[in-house]
């Protein structure tokens, strides 16, 4: 089974005029459940070796912001830069070893306004635009799960209309948030062959301060971000995520 943790960067809420986060990203990071033990042990290892103490210990933050260690703030502010790459990049390479799935879609906030603002149309000006951004990852993620499905059959087996699935996903959200939860049970309601079989039908809670998993998948959604404000600049992060394999579709919400 896959467990399938989620995480949003850029949010503001039905609000699409915050010039300093232009784009509202969704990602979904991919990790097959007998991975867990071991990634939770390797994050761990490598917070006590950046921090000299489990997380949440004394002087430990129990989480890790991707911004404070992004921009050198918070918990952060006497690190080195040197020293923030290097705490980023040993989480980058926990997936990276891997090459552990990442799913990620977004909203441009300016598209989004300009489409709200088309004479008779009504649909994008009632909307939240993370909940359009989180209905194109759930296309997205169908579509990559259908794929892993197919890769397992043969040509005969590919004809039938039913599948025999082997990896079930189970969504795990950081928190909790009424546009995802609407995004999700209309696109589970949908009486459509778009809608996967693999997917169940519920979202968990797992606070990021105590799941690995949603540490890492902020961290990643941050810096997709961060890469969609100047994607022509090189930027080392998105970089290592793409060029490791782990990036599998990064896919926009596009306006009619």
């Amino acid at each position: 089974m896959y467990m399938i943790f989620l995480s949003e960067s850029g949010l503001t809420g039905p609000s699409a005029n915050d010039p300093n986060q232009p784009h509202h990203v969704h990602a979904g990071l991919l990790i097959q459940e007998n991975q867990y033990v071991s990634i939770t042990g390797e994050y761990d290892a490598l917070v006590r070796r950046h921090f000299g103490g489990p997380p949440g210990s004394n002087g430990v933050p129990a989480g890790l912001n991707p911004r404070h260690m992004y921009q050198g703030t918070g918990p952060f502010r006497s690190w080195r830069p040197e020293r923030r790459a290097e705490l980023i990049q040993d989480c980058l390479s926990i997936l990276v070893r891997r090459e552990t799935p990442l799913i990620v879609s977004y909203i441009s906030k300016a598209d989004y306004v300009d489409a709200s603002a088309t004479e008779g149309n009504s649909l994008y000006g009632h909307t939240d635009p993370s909940r359009l951004a989180f209905s194109r990852f759930l296309l997205a993620l169908t579509m990559f799960l259908d794929e892993n499905v197919m890769q397992q059959m043969n040509p005969d087996d590919i004809m039938q209309s039913v599948w025999d699935v082997k990896d079930y996903a189970l969504l795990m959200a950081g928190s909790e948030s009424k546009s995802i939860s609407s995004a999700m049970a209309e696109f589970l309601g949908e009486e459509s062959d778009t809608v996967s079989p693999s997917i169940y039908d519920d979202l968990i809670v797992a606070p990021p301060e105590t799941c690995v998993g949603a540490q890492l998948v902020n961290i990643c959604s941050y810096i997709v971000r961060r890469w969609l404000q100047q994607p022509g600049v090189p930027h080392g992060y998105f970089d290592a995520l793409s060029e490791g394999r782990v990036i599998q579709v990064v896919y926009p919400y596009q306006f009619n």
